[in-house]
C-alpha cells in the first residue's frame, strides 16, 4: 500500500501571485502632467506681476501745492 501525496489545507487556498511595482508609464505621465501644471501656474503668476499694479500717491509729509494749509494759532507762553 502506498501513501497518498501530501495535500495543502483547504483553508489556505492557492498562493496569490507576487505583487508588481508601480507602472512606469503611469509615473511618467504623472510627472509630465504635474510639470505642465506647475509651469502654467508660474506663467500666470509672472504675467500677473508684470502688470503695473502700484499706484503712486503723494507723500503727505512733504509740502505740495495740492495740500490744504491750516493756520495754527501760536502757542501761549506759559510761565
Amino acid at each position: 500500500m502506498t501513501t497518498p501525496p501530501p495535500t495543502q489545507p483547504l483553508s489556505t487556498g492557492p498562493r496569490p501571485p507576487p505583487r508588481k511595482g508601480p507602472n512606469p508609464l503611469l509615473l511618467l505621465g504623472l510627472m509630465v502632467v504635474s510639470s505642465i501644471a506647475f509651469l502654467s501656474i508660474t506663467e500666470k503668476r509672472q504675467t500677473a506681476q508684470a502688470r503695473p499694479t502700484k499706484r503712486e500717491f503723494d507723500n503727505p509729509l512733504l509740502p505740495s501745492m495740492k495740500s490744504e494749509k491750516v493756520d495754527i494759532p501760536k502757542r501761549r507762553h506759559v510761565e
